[in-house]
């Protein structure tokens, strides 16, 4: 379980392609103890790690990870996050790790120091993005400012796009997306009464 408090960034060191499979080795940015089988939220999806020195964490991607999941390139800089701790602040909501779909960035719009996102889900997401919901992009937690009947909206503060691999995304690009798990329970009992 995640907060969608982004702790640091991570460049990607080697991508290994296994059969269907992946091995993904980042740059170690994260500061804290970390042992082979923990789980930390990677551009939004919980992965495990299998490897790690002082240098680089591995993790292993299985097929089904990768069907849900942008791709990955060496180079990249992705989004990391540690698994909540009881007694951790929850800054965000409540993150899984576990991928809905990839949206794509239909426009940014400039607004003072702000920016506000256009965002098209996947279609059979789209009911779960209330206005003043939660969402999890590349696994940071946001609010949900306006839905419109294909997309909706998000609003940046200069702080979250600084600390952020946003910083390198643009209009056509896309995004890990995880639906807030309150928002996918609470459909569903309206759905099953």
């Amino acid at each position: 379980m995640f907060t969608g408090i982004i702790k640091t960034t991570a460049l990607v060191e080697n991508v290994k392609k296994i059969k269907h499979d992946l091995e993904l080795t980042i740059r170690n940015t994260i500061d804290e103890d970390i042992q082979l089988g923990d789980s930390i939220c990677v551009n939004g999806a919980c992965l495990t790690i299998i490897q790690f020195t002082k240098k680089t964490v591995t993790f292993y991607l299985s097929k089904e990870t990768l069907s849900k999941i942008t791709p990955i390139q060496t180079n990249s800089i992705l989004n990391i996050e540690t698994s909540l701790k009881v007694g951790d602040k929850v800054g965000g909501h409540f993150v899984t790790g576990h991928i809905d779909g990839i949206s794509k960035i239909k426009n940014i719009i400039h607004e003072g120091s702000s920016q506000i996102w256009q965002i098209i889900p996947p279609k059979k997401l789209l009911k779960y993005f209330p206005s003043k919901g939660s969402v999890a992009l590349n696994g940071i937690s946001l609010t949900i400012n306006n839905t419109k009947k294909t997309y909706f909206e998000i609003n940046l503060i200069p702080h979250t796009v600084k600390e952020t691999n946003l910083k390198f995304l643009k209009p056509g690009d896309f995004l890990n997306t995880e639906v807030d798990i309150l928002a996918r329970y609470s459909l569903k009992e309206k759905n099953d009464s």
